[in-house]
Order: structure tokens, then sequence, then C-alpha cells
């Protein structure tokens, strides 16, 4: 039987279970990422044969890190309401009929049971199409739900444990390209994805973009996305877990490369596992 880290991992707190987790930076770790997170098959707009282009995930945020992902690329919409609108996921204009409170809410549920996780919420898309967007109200809405848990862009060189010695509570990373109605004092700067440029994407196409991307030099330390999937022109999302298995497996170095890995339907491979086992080996290789 092959190895299968994620056997031996507790995905609700794998985190707090890397060992000498403590001596790494955020910009150090190893995140498992979900590609357009707020897309699933469980969601209440869910559609088969439109689903099939448009569906990232098997099912909803609160599911996702109960899963093991920590690293969440988002697309909001707005809908002008009275007194409030409404955010809500979408996929090239296509919603899923969830709103952003729900992962509001799936974040703090999840904290509440697993205080030393940390969570990446990278809003990599706030607007759909020409559709206007309230920065600002999302902003407040933001930080009136998250305010206690955001970490502040200032501490993205502090370690682990001194984020952890100096708040029980700050755990999420908030990230968006800038505006001026969103609070620099809570939002980090973009996160920068490398995807391979084309919607259709085939397997050895996507696996020469990671070999480009890794071979390219990056200066400094911070949170960049790998996006590794795969898209034909019929099937859309093209089932590459094998790949994922194989290209990002422990025992290679690629996976001790990246930053986020963001990958559709996240949970069929073993990628949790294998940045449980990479963010160990990272946090040893620090020791003095």
């Amino acid at each position: 039987m092959p190895f299968t880290p994620t056997a031996n991992v507790d995905t609700q707190c794998w985190m707090n279970k890397v060992l000498d987790i403590d001596r790494l930076k955020l910009t150090d770790l190893i995140w498992p990422g979900v590609h357009n997170a707020g897309m699933d098959k469980k969601a209440p707009n869910y559609e088969v044969i439109v689903g099939n282009w448009t569906t990232c995930q098997n099912d909803s945020f609160a599911w996702q890190l109960a899963k093991g992902a920590r690293a969440f690329d988002l697309r909001l919409g707005y809908t002008p309401g009275s007194p409030a609108g409404t955010f809500y996921f979408h996929h090239n204009g296509h919603q899923s009929h969830r709103v952003l409170d729900e992962l509001l809410d799936a974040v703090n549920n999840f904290l509440e049971r697993n205080p030393d996780e940390f969570i990446v919420l990278d809003f990599h898309q706030l607007r759909d199409g020409d559709q206007p967007f309230d920065f600002k109200q999302f902003n407040d809405l933001v930080k009136l739900r998250l305010g206690a848990r955001i970490i502040a862009p200032d501490d993205d060189e502090k370690t682990i444990g001194e984020l952890k010695a100096a708040s029980s509570k700050k755990r999420v990373v908030l990230a968006s390209r800038y505006s001026v109605d969103l609070d620099l004092d809570y939002f980090w700067s973009s996160v920068p994805h490398r995807w391979s440029g084309s919607r259709l994407t085939n397997v050895a196409e996507l696996r020469q973009h990671i070999v480009t991307t890794l071979d390219t030099p990056r200066f400094g330390s911070y949170l960049w996305s790998l996006t590794a999937t795969s898209y034909s022109f019929l099937g859309g999302p093209v089932d590459i877990k094998e790949h994922i298995n194989d290209w990002f497996h422990s025992s290679r170095d690629w996976v001790t490369q990246c930053s986020i890995i963001s990958t559709d339907f996240f949970d069929e491979s073993e990628i949790v596992g294998y940045c449980w086992v990479a963010n160990s080996m990272k946090a040893v290789s620090l020791q003095a």
C-alpha cells in the first residue's frame, strides 16, 4: 500500500501537529489551498452541466476547513440592497448562491474548536464583471465579524510561536488588491497567483507551468499561490489527483518550494498530508 500522510494526520488540526511549527513564519509555511473555494457541489445553485465548468470543490467552507484546507481563493460579487447588500461567490459570473456570511461563520466556528490553526482568506477578486462593488461595506463587515482574529500586515515577520504568544485569537490573514476603502491595518497586499495563463491547460502544459514557476527566482518572503489545475474543452476540470500526489509527494522537492498550492477538489488528493510533512521538514531544518 502506498504511503498516505493523511492517514496519520487529523485534518481538523494538522497545523498544530506540525513538528516545530513555531519556528516558521506565515510566509515560510506551505499551505494546502482551494481554488475558487466558494464554488462547490453542495452549493444551493449547483447544477451538473453548468457546474461541470464552474464548480471547483466538493463541499462547503466548513467542510473544506475540516478536511484541512487553510488557504482560500475567493471571488466575490455584490448585489445592492436595503439596508445592506449581499456579497456572493461566483465563477466568471455564475453564482453558487453561497454568501460571505457563510464563510465568516465557518471561519469563526472552526477557530473556536481549533484555536491554533491559521487561515489565509485570499480575496482574489472583489467584483463580478462590470457590476458595482461596495468595498467599504465589505471592509466593515469583515472587520466586524473577524476583527479579533485578523493578523496585521505588520506582523508578517513574526514566527508562528511569536504570533501565538502575542494573541490566542489572531489566526486569520486577509489579502486583497488595494482599495482606498480597505483598512491597511487589516488587509495584506494581494497574493500573486501563478497560473498557466490559459483556461484550457492539459496535464503536460500544467507540469511545464509548474517547472517554469519553480525555476523562476523569487526575491523576498511573501505569500504566493501556485494554481495547479487542469481543464479540457469538453470536460471542464480534469481529474489530476494522481499527478498532484506524484508531483508534490513529500519525497520530492517541489512541495517545499511552494507557498500556497491551489487545487480543484483538493480533498481527493493527498496534498494536505504532503504539506503537513513538508512543513515539519522545513521547521526542523531551521534548528540551529
